[in-house]
């Protein structure tokens, strides 16, 4: 199963959010085979071009996958058309307004979970290994910095002094409850962050000055000499 590219989330949603469309989606998803418009709309009770429209917008949103096929399974002269199929894609979709994280933060504790267990080892100390190695490999995939924040949603501004605040916590509820855990799990992500893009920063501690605002802050390296 995976998630929907970033930026896709919010237009699936939108999508489901019709009636007429959830229902033509949540009958193809149900299906062991793929499914064509007559097929559906006879199920759904619907006329056939109100479904055919729908199924094709699913497919467009990234919710569906479409293949041809004679499903008379002939081929050849006089076989007749192929038949455009339909069939769900084993896509979850994740979206929140302001931008979260908690699939990552997830993915983090359950790995450092396994290995603590598998090597007997103090779970904060594998989670701090866990998130210095997924921060790295972000850094290393992003462009730039600030990119690479923005895309993980801790809307990044550049403060007079030269610093980096973050505006916003993708883990903020989990933060509020565990805050311990979160915010030192953060901090190791952040500076892997940092290293993995060779920005000169460096990620130290702050008290958030507003709800949802990040623990974190990045600090600009002072050069040596």
């Amino acid at each position: 199963m995976r998630l929907l590219p970033k930026g896709q989330e919010l237009n699936a949603l939108s999508a489901l959010a019709d009636p007429v469309r959830g229902a033509v989606y949540e009958f193809v998803r149900t299906r062991e085979v793929a499914v064509g418009r007559d097929e559906t709309a006879t199920a759904l009770g619907l006329p056939r071009n109100a479904v055919a429209f729908q199924l094709d917008r699913l497919a467009d949103e990234g919710l569906l996958s479409v293949e041809f096929r004679r499903l008379s399974g002939k081929g050849g002269p006089g076989s007749g058309r192929p038949s455009k199929l339909y069939s769900p894609r084993h896509v979850e979709i994740s979206a929140s307004v302001p931008h979260r994280e908690y699939g990552l933060a997830a993915d983090l504790m359950a790995k450092a979970i396994e290995l603590a267990s598998a090597e007997d080892r103090p779970v904060a100390q594998v989670l701090a290994e866990v998130a210095r190695e997924a921060g790295k490999e972000i850094g290393a995939n992003a462009p730039s910095l600030a990119q690479a924040l923005t895309d993980h949603g801790y809307r990044p501004e550049e403060r007079e002094n030269g610093s980096l605040g973050l505006l916003d916590c993708p883990f903020h509820q989990l933060s509020t409850s565990y805050r311990e855990t979160v915010c030192s799990m953060n901090l190791e992500l952040l500076s892997a962050v940092v290293d993995g893009t060779k920005a000169p920063y460096r990620a130290c501690f702050e008290a958030p000055t507003r709800d949802g605002h990040c623990c974190v802050r990045l600090d600009p390296e002072i050069p040596a000499g």
